[in-house]
């Protein structure tokens, strides 16, 4: 099988990219060229962190950092899941902050930073989402235990939107994929109070007959958002989930739109994704979605290849999950064939940032053992693998791979409650986030069931190439158009430029 598309422990993989190491596949889809890879810093622990998982992370306009994660649902404690921040660029980290007036917390997490710096945290009970806000950049927080009017709530998700100065949150709810607006942000404290909601689309356990009657505008699961991203210049929202039949119905990854500020929405989908018509063939485990500064939307998921069904009825990717990208140009009603960022072994839980427009970061959990995630083998080794990729929006994008840091996992990794997989430890995602330099910043879970987990971070540390507007690729040892030696502080002032925040 190919090599995946990632540098492996040898340092071979860009040979092998370069030598046509891209699957037949991929190729079918628009080719990927191999360019040179990034590197990353020693990863540090995050103090207080262990036993934890699934880590958010956001970045402020000055390049601090922000991390939070779920302490553990239904924890009644007085305080909600802790807020890590630090101010240099990953390298120390406070002892997390605890925001007060959440006394039951401890699900789902998310992070969101506005225009003046304000940090917003969620943080699910299952029958709501708390709400935090910090105005001192991560040093205090003020909380409100209900942070929406509608019932139930499942992987609440934040976004900011500059244009209009609001904040958005997307969960699953009782009946629907709901979506809140809130006022507009004249006092950061009105963006923790319930505002404006409405259902992206509808949702269901029944079965096909209800999807009949109302129409194929149903989904057939209570299944949470996959993310949501704000077009920061024109206010449009997007917003990504699975969808079940996939094959027959335009595409498995489903995204809802609303360009009134979330009054109303329309549902499509991305042609060329999805195999069985199950909702869970794009579950590995969440579909994040962003926005670059020229409108251009990005997309990326886990596929399940050849995906059988088990004698408990759970799908498993028989061939592996690889990952992919699409992308939109017209505000999500066109999209561009699939792209595929791996190959060979099986990856899982992919995270994406714009670094600028028509270039993107994504990253993932890989392996080279082969198979469903849920069912390798216990000596499976996993990696943290980054990709940046240039000329995204275009059809044939260059990608730089990389392993950003290897061993963090051993065993199988579940991806659903169901799963074959006991070891859910990692639990269901982990976060890359673009800084204001323009490097990437990932905060991840290393270790097992067994052994225990604790979330690390590292940061992006060198890059061979740089990136104009114009998708024009430099050397990283050289300023475009100067031919000397570029120092690191000019690099940075180069990504600051083509930064789309």
């Amino acid at each position: 099988m190919p090599v995946r598309l990632a540098a492996s422990r040898s340092g071979r993989a860009a040979l092998a990219l370069a030598a046509a190491g891209i699957c037949a596949g991929t190729l079918a889809h628009g080719a990927l060229t191999a360019t040179a890879a990034a590197t990353f810093s020693t990863p540090v622990a995050i103090p207080n962190s262990g036993g934890l998982g699934e880590p958010s992370l956001a970045a402020d306009s000055q390049g601090r950092l922000f991390v939070t994660a779920p302490q553990s649902l239904g924890t009644i404690t007085g305080g909600g899941s802790p807020v890590w921040t630090s101010t240099d660029h990953g390298a120390t980290w406070n002892n997390g902050i605890a925001p007060t007036g959440d006394p039951v917390s401890g699900g789902d997490t998310d992070l969101a930073v506005d225009s003046a710096g304000n940090v917003y945290q969620t943080d699910l009970w299952l029958g709501d989402s708390a709400m935090a806000v910090s105005t001192d950049h991560g040093q205090s927080f003020i909380a409100n235990e209900y942070g929406h009017t509608t019932p139930g709530d499942d992987r609440p998700w934040l976004a900011y939107s500059k244009k209009d100065n609001v904040l958005y949150m997307t969960w699953d709810g009782a009946t629907a994929l709901d979506v809140q607006k809130s006022a507009p942000l004249s006092s950061p404290q009105l963006g923790i109070l319930p505002g404006q909601t409405t259902a992206v689309i509808p949702e269901s356990l029944l079965g096909g007959s209800l999807v009949n009657n109302l129409g194929n505008n149903v989904r057939q699961c209570v299944c949470p958002p996959g993310g949501i991203a704000v077009d920061q210049n024109s206010g449009a929202v997007y917003v990504t989930y699975s969808k079940q039949n996939g094959g027959s119905l335009g595409g498995g990854v489903g995204v809802g739109i609303s360009t009134n500020g979330g009054v109303t929405w329309t549902n499509t989908s991305i042609p060329g994704t999805g195999s069985t018509g199950s909702a869970f063939d794009v579950e590995y485990n969440f579909i994040p979605v962003k926005v670059d500064n020229n409108g251009t939307i990005y997309a990326a998921w886990g596929e399940g290849v050849n995906i059988k069904q088990d004698a408990n009825g759970n799908s498993i990717a028989t061939g592996g999950v690889v990952i992919k990208y699409a992308y939109s140009k017209d505000g999500g009603s066109t999209w561009s064939a699939p792209k595929q960022l791996s190959s060979g072994g099986t990856t899982t839980f992919p995270t994406l940032d714009v670094v600028s427009p028509g270039v993107i970061d994504v990253a993932w959990y890989g392996t080279s053992a082969t198979g469903d995630p849920n069912e390798v083998g216990s000596g499976a080794s996993w990696d943290v693998d980054f990709a940046q990729v240039t000329g995204a929006d275009t059809a044939t994008p260059a990608v730089s791979p990389a392993t950003a840091v290897s061993g963090i996992h051993t065993g199988c990794i579940q991806t659903g409650g169901s799963a074959p997989c006991s070891d859910r430890s990692l639990l269901d995602f982990f976060q890359l986030s673009v800084d204001p330099t323009g490097m990437a910043n990932v905060i991840y879970t290393k270790g097992d069931a067994t052994n225990g987990t604790t979330l690390m971070f590292t940061r992006q540390s060198a890059s061979t190439t740089t990136t104009t507007k114009g998708h024009k690729k430099t050397k990283a040892g050289t300023t475009s158009g100067a031919g000397g030696t570029a120092t690191a502080a000019q690099l940075r002032a180069v990504y600051r430029s083509i930064r789309s925040f």
